[in-house]
């Protein structure tokens, strides 16, 4: 019997695969779930309704994914004890944000239960000029000048309640 001659065998080497010890998706999935075991967690504190005092509102705020979402009513004054992200998210933040934006600016308020105020910008105190004819007006540019809080809540966990 004749012997086979594996050409490509003795030819070409078998290199190995890299190792990767997890993907990408995975190192997500479990900075997500360190996210929501910290955000799960209840805190103690005193709903605040800026736009209306003493006005009630219904909260319901959904942000992770295989959570049901939470649904109060809350009112202007009274405490309640309910999950961090709820009391984050009445106050405008998001440490996830923070987290997963550009590690440089890392912005954690993202403006919720909040609304703009607009208005002309002058940049270093000086009007932009445009150019029509011969004739130079001054332009305006429109911008969010600050914002006004409607819900927040403050946490009595450091008040010594």
């Amino acid at each position: 019997m004749a012997k086979t001659l594996n050409i490509s065998g003795s030819v070409t080497p078998m290199a190995e695969a890299p190792h990767i010890s997890k993907s990408m998706k995975e190192l997500a999935k479990e900075r997500l779930q360190e996210f929501m075991k910290e955000e799960m967690k209840l805190v103690k504190g005193v709903f605040k309704c800026f736009e209306s005092p003493g006005g009630s509102v219904k909260v319901i705020v959904k942000k992770y994914p295989g959570t049901q979402p939470f649904e109060k009513s809350m009112l202007d004054g009274e405490t309640y004890e309910i999950p961090l992200y709820v009391a984050r998210h009445l106050n405008g933040t998001d440490v996830t944000a923070g987290a997963l934006s550009d590690h440089t600016v890392k912005n954690v308020r993202i403006g919720t239960c909040s609304y703009p105020i607009h208005s002309f910008n002058w940049k270093d105190g000086e009007a932009p000029i445009s150019v029509e004819g011969v004739e130079r007006v001054p332009v305006p540019l429109l911008g969010v000048s600050k914002r006004v809080q409607r819900y927040g809540f403050q946490s009595l966990e450091f008040a010594g309640v």
